[in-house]
């Protein structure tokens, strides 16, 4: 295998950041999670509701979700090409999406619903200051995906694997729009915001593939790692963004047709067996792969062991 077959640990994971660009990104990915597992601990401490439109899961996921959104986009940017407006690029989206997170854990805080709530002057303010951060951070990330696109310094696979999250990050982006504008709706015909039809839950797309940006090259960090030569983590790559592609379409088909999550009807269940069919090649070869493994481990431990004892 050669030396660019290889996926060091310094494609996935830089050791220190290259640039202030990267510094902006990945301090204001590190202060959001903190801020989110901080709440897991006030949380725990002071009790209160875990669901609903005033709860502490939204501070705790808002943060932990974005803040690792944020380092993760820190990870890959030295990857792109230069440009003139980078430090101006990723202060801007750090700052939106810090204010973010901040407005909805105020509004925690606060005991007030941190969307669709216009009982107030100050609740509005925040819901509309919101919607514009978010915008921000959409517009720019749009312009990180495009050039994820045109130049990735980095090993086919991460390339493959950056591109896919980046895309079903924008794709999550778009949908949570719809869910505002939807939930806005509801709200002025006295219905649940939260819904979609009957039972419908609007956000249950936006965060199911929200986070392939960290699953895609986590498992290409973990392919090499196991001695996947280039060609087959590629492959398994393709297999894991098609699965995803399903997950989403199952979400979104459940939606849209006004069910629960998890409601049984026939389109749904062949939407999700044929998404986990092409997940099924990736469980074969990387379960063959650690078995492999193992095995040679046990025997080099036998014979190791067996020479040690006839000295």
């Amino acid at each position: 295998m050669s030396q660019n077959d290889q996926l060091q640990i310094n494609d996935l994971l830089p050791l220190r950041p290259a640039s202030a660009s990267v510094k902006a990104l990945g301090i204001s990915g590190i202060f959001l999670t903190i801020l989110g597992v901080a709440h897991i601990f006030v949380w725990l401490f002071i009790g209160g509701n875990w669901e609903g439109s005033v709860s502490w899961r939204k501070p705790i996921l808002f943060g932990i979700s974005t803040g690792m959104t944020l380092i993760s986009l820190s990870l890959l940017f030295d990857r792109l090409r230069p440009g003139k407006y980078d430090a101006w690029l990723t202060a801007s989206l750090s700052i939106a999406l810090v204010w973010e997170v901040i407005l909805i854990t105020i509004q925690q805080w606060r005991g007030q619903a941190s969307h669709f709530n216009h009982d107030s002057i100050a609740n509005s303010s925040i819901e509309y200051a919101m919607t514009i951060l978010i915008v921000i951070a959409t517009v720019i990330l749009l312009e990180i995906t495009r050039r994820t696109f045109r130049f990735l310094n980095t090993t086919k696979d991460l390339q493959i694997a950056i591109r896919a999250g980046m895309s079903f990050l924008i794709l999550s982006c778009f949908i949570g729009f719809f869910v505002l504008w939807h939930g806005n709706r509801q709200i002025l015909v006295g219905r649940n915001p939260s819904l979609y039809g009957n039972a419908g839950v609007t956000k249950f797309p936006h965060g199911v593939a929200i986070h392939s940006l960290q699953l895609f090259p986590f498992l290409s960090y973990v392919f090499a790692k196991l001695g996947l030569g280039i060609r087959k983590r590629v492959e398994l790559l393709k297999y894991l963004i098609v699965w995803m592609s399903g997950l989403l379409l199952y979400s979104l088909f459940q939606t849209v047709s006004g069910m629960s999550r998890f409601q049984v009807t026939l389109t749904g269940t062949c939407l999700l067996l044929i998404s986990f069919s092409f997940l099924l090649p990736v469980v074969w070869i990387v379960g063959k792969r650690i078995t492999d493994k193992l095995q040679a481990r046990t025997k080099k431990w036998i014979s190791d062991h067996s020479l040690t004892q006839q000295n």
